[in-house]
């Protein structure tokens, strides 16, 4: 934990935020996860941090601005929060909509259309691609 939590320290410091243990803690949390969880979610798993839900929302809002993570809305009336990986920077999620578990497709799919889209004259593109179905278990 101690090398995770200085590794969170060195990317707070990065992104010019203070460093509080909720804020290393909320890095943590997201950080040990490979879905995106919601609020309520975090905050259950903050077991050893002393801390309001006010201040939740504000590191969470405070995070995404600064783009130490992304808020994903799925279409379920709340936000989810990931942690932003380097390695899967730009990725999209499948939901199943049985079980409700959430997963990450590691690449974008097509790239032929942000192409076209360039090709015809578009800028500053971007788009969200989010996929639902019955899982394994739930097919």
């Amino acid at each position: 934990m101690k090398s995770t939590e200085n590794n969170h320290s060195i990317l707070l410091h990065k992104h010019g935020l203070k460093v509080t243990p909720l804020r290393l803690a909320i890095l943590d949390v997201l950080g040990r996860h490979h879905s995106p969880l919601t609020a309520e979610e975090i905050s259950t798993k903050l077991k050893d941090v002393d801390f309001d839900r006010a201040t939740l929302f504000r590191s969470l809002k405070t995070f995404n601005e600064t783009e130490l993570i992304r808020a994903i809305d799925l279409g379920e009336g709340f936000m989810r929060y990931e942690i932003v990986c380097e390695k899967h920077d730009h990725h999209h999620h499948v939901m199943c909509t049985n079980c409700k578990k959430i997963e990450m497709i590691p690449f974008c799919v097509p790239p032929q259309i942000s192409n076209h889209l360039l090709k015809v004259g578009y800028t500053n593109l971007s788009h969200r691609m989010d996929f639902f179905g019955l899982c394994s278990k739930c097919s």
